[in-house]
């Protein structure tokens, strides 16, 4: 009698394994945000073709959200997980946010610091004039560091100058507005066509960055945790083949930013293949900077306990464990 019930259940599953239609386990919903279309994020897309997510039984939802609507879209819980610069949730934590950073793709700046062409070491900027977007915002506060990095003193040493988003920057720079401003890539390249001077590359320099953070809530660590790992390993694993396989990693940043110039995408997949990480961990000291950058206008920020809003517990299991 139990042979009789076995043998049509054995037979069915005979059927599925010879016409290729096993049964494929459910995937969890884990819509993930993103906040910028530049070269550093491009890894996505090569989570999205390698099928990584599905290989963690996660339904691959990408979404972009662009400014700190991203960290309510994370509160509210339209997303799971954000992948954004750390301000946004710096600020949403320190006025009752429970969010927790767990992992970070780099921790250096992917930008340079570029130059008019007579001005070949940092003792040339005396005198000089360097484009931020507005005073007072992060582009001032970075300014700031990084001339303090050169010994020299904003204000005093070198004027900064409003001049607005990247592109007027760099316009003012060309024209002799300014002596110099930050760039990225693939603006880099056009700089350097254009006969300035690249005085520093940030990442080179050591300036710590929180580009490419991911960030959940609290509950979602609780509730979670295994949808959590899963996506690091995915990141792990597209950040890999973005590191090892130039070609691969270039396509990447074509789709990813709808770019089709093979000279700026090599100057992209360069400039962030030197900062990737290899595992993940939380940018600690990006965050940090990010984090006294804001203490200055916001009390509540400036009386946060910043390590109780970082978690590494993910990414220290990716170390032991490795990406397989």
């Amino acid at each position: 009698m139990m042979l009789r019930k076995i043998l049509p259940a054995f037979a069915l599953l005979i059927f599925f394994v010879s016409s290729g239609f096993l049964p494929v386990a459910a995937q969890v919903d884990f819509p993930i945000g993103y906040v910028s279309r530049g070269g550093t994020y491009a890894f996505i897309t090569l989570i999205e073709q390698h099928k990584l997510l599905e290989q963690e039984d996660i339904k691959p939802t990408f979404v972009y959200i662009g400014g700190p609507q991203i960290s309510q879209a994370l509160i509210s819980g339209d997303i799971r997980m954000a992948i954004v610069a750390a301000a946004s949730p710096i600020r949403a934590a320190a006025h009752g946010a429970d969010l927790r950073f767990v992992a970070g793709v780099t921790d250096k700046e992917v930008a340079s610091f570029v130059t008019a062409a007579n001005i070949k070491t940092p003792a040339d900027l005396k005198g000089t004039r360097l484009a931020i977007d507005r005073l007072g915002d992060y582009s001032d506060f970075r300014a700031r560091k990084v001339l303090e990095i050169f010994g020299l003193q904003a204000q005093k040493d070198v004027t900064l100058l409003q001049i607005g988003a990247q592109t007027a920057r760099f316009a003012a720079l060309r024209s002799g507005q300014v002596q110099s401003t930050f760039v990225v890539p693939p603006l880099t390249l056009v700089a350097r066509k254009a006969g300035l001077r690249e005085l520093a590359d940030l990442g080179e320099l050591g300036f710590p960055s929180s580009s490419g953070a991911l960030v959940v809530m609290q509950s979602t660590i609780e509730r979670q945790a295994r949808e959590i790992y899963g996506v690091l390993r995915a990141v792990a694993k597209a950040i890999r083949i973005y590191k090892t396989d130039k070609e691969q990693g270039i396509g990447a940043i074509a789709q990813f930013m709808r770019l089709n110039d093979r000279e700026a995408l090599e100057e992209t997949w360069r400039m962030n293949a030197n900062v990737l990480k290899d595992n993940p961990s939380p940018p600690v000291a990006g965050i940090r900077v990010v984090r006294d950058f804001l203490a200055q206008t916001d009390p509540e920020v400036k009386k946060m306990n910043l390590e109780s809003f970082i978690t590494t517990q993910f990414t220290d299991r990716l170390q032991r464990e490795g990406v397989k």
